[in-house]
């Protein structure tokens, strides 16, 4: 049986095609002792037939792709045990297959303290969508280690488009959105992070932890402070960015990932789906102004399109193009891609009380987007339990690696800074 590929899958899809990013989701579990292996991948298995897109291939018929069911030779792909950390990393760079499925493949360090990697096609959903994936897999794993005939008496097969929150906008909201928020998303930015694209790229994710004591911290004085700890996030990257980009004062974007299920009433796990809009936020640095100036600024400038309709820009956009040029909208979307140079996406919380494994407790779970291409550059943040980690995902060279190491400590430098600031 064919099902029609929604706008948001063949967007992913172009993702690749233009240059951007592989269009891949990344979550590495940390567990403070073994699993069962055996236990697990049943649990992968039944986890691939709850969610019927997850073992589905995908047909790319440019304006008329769609998704059939995969060959079951290929499910073998979907569960493999490693015992040696360079194939574990081999695995977390990996790509899905999408023209031969399944759009989900998990990977088993087993060792004294077992890890367990996932990558899932982003053409099936987005990162809140991953992390509903992982948690519906603790459960059916902690199921079975109870009872092992256990077997799910659900389907999570729902509508995957995103018309749920386009015709919840009533029509003067849209007309003002078309008209006045039309550069609201990935505007061009004439500024590249400085990676070294003469070297040899391979794909690598470069994490960077976050102390406890150091997001306990973060988390108290943002809450004095009236302001998020996304704000305060951005604004150590706006500052890092422009001391190694050279800014002094002038306004340059940054386009961030915003969830677009705030808009839905029913928030439940129906379906897996992209729900996903971007956001350009736009200030300047000006050199020798303090932490908290700058975090005046991405405050006032997100409350400003948090009055607005947030996100709402690109969803009404692609909604018009595949009402009216149906047959066209993917070769109009190809040319009319912007791919932003420098982005920042924070995919919050892993839930730990969501992502438990029965007799298999989590001590870190990270979760992260795509792995871009040069000269692409992306900053995302997730946080387990009292652990923040910041990664960048790259194809890129050694050199590219260091840098980007070097760049997140700067980012870190920002938020003790903050930190010491609030406490003089």
């Amino acid at each position: 049986m064919k099902v029609k590929a929604e706008t948001f899958d063949k967007l992913q899809y172009l993702y690749e095609i233009t240059g951007f990013n592989d269009h891949q989701l990344h979550g590495v579990i940390q567990f403070e002792n073994k699993v069962n292996a055996i236990v697990m991948q049943k649990a992968v298995t039944l986890l691939v037939k709850t969610i019927p897109m997850l073992s589905k291939a995908y047909k790319n018929e440019a304006g008329n792709s769609y998704w059939e069911e995969m060959n079951r030779e290929n499910w073998d792909n979907i569960f493999t045990t490693v015992f040696e950390k360079d194939d574990f990393d081999r695995f977390t760079f990996s790509k899905t297959d999408a023209a031969a499925g399944p759009q989900i493949k998990v990977c088993l360090m087993q060792a004294d303290r077992d890890a367990m990697s996932i990558v899932m096609n982003h053409m099936v959903c987005d990162g809140a969508g991953f992390k509903q994936c992982m948690y519906l897999l603790a459960d059916i794993y902690s199921h079975l280690i109870k009872e092992p005939d256990y077997l799910p008496d659900y389907v999570i097969d729902g509508e995957r488009g995103f018309k749920k929150i386009t015709q919840s906008v009533n029509f003067f909201s849209r007309i003002m959105v078309l008209l006045f928020e039309s550069k609201d998303n990935n505007q061009k930015s004439d500024y590249e992070f400085p990676l070294i694209k003469s070297d040899e790229a391979k794909p690598f994710i470069t994490t960077h932890e976050i102390e406890a004591s150091l997001y306990q911290a973060l988390r108290n004085s943002s809450k004095n402070d009236k302001v998020t700890i996304n704000d305060v996030i951005l604004t150590a990257y706006f500052r890092a960015l422009s001391g190694v980009l050279k800014i002094d004062g002038e306004p340059f974007n940054i386009p961030i990932m915003i969830d677009m299920r705030r808009y839905l009433a029913d928030k439940r796990f129906q379906a897996v789906t992209n729900l996903s809009s971007t956001v350009a936020i736009r200030i300047a640095v000006t050199k020798g102004e303090t932490f908290s100036q700058t975090l005046n600024k991405i405050n006032a400038e997100m409350a400003a399109k948090k009055a607005g309709n947030l996100g709402l820009n690109t969803f009404l956009k692609l909604d018009l193009l595949s009402k009216f040029f149906p047959e066209k909208s993917y070769q109009l979307l190809k040319n009319s891609l912007k791919n932003p140079p420098i982005c920042m996406t924070n995919l919050g919380v892993v839930d730990s009380k969501q992502l438990y494994f029965e007799g298999s407790p989590v001590s870190n779970a990270i979760v992260c987007g795509s792995i871009k291409y040069r000269p692409h550059f992306q900053m995302s943040a997730s946080t387990f339990a009292d652990k923040m980690t910041f990664c960048v995902n790259l194809y890129g060279s050694q050199s590219d690696r260091q840098m980007i190491s070097k760049f997140l400590d700067l980012v870190e430098k920002e938020l003790t800074g903050y930190i010491a600031t609030q406490t003089t």
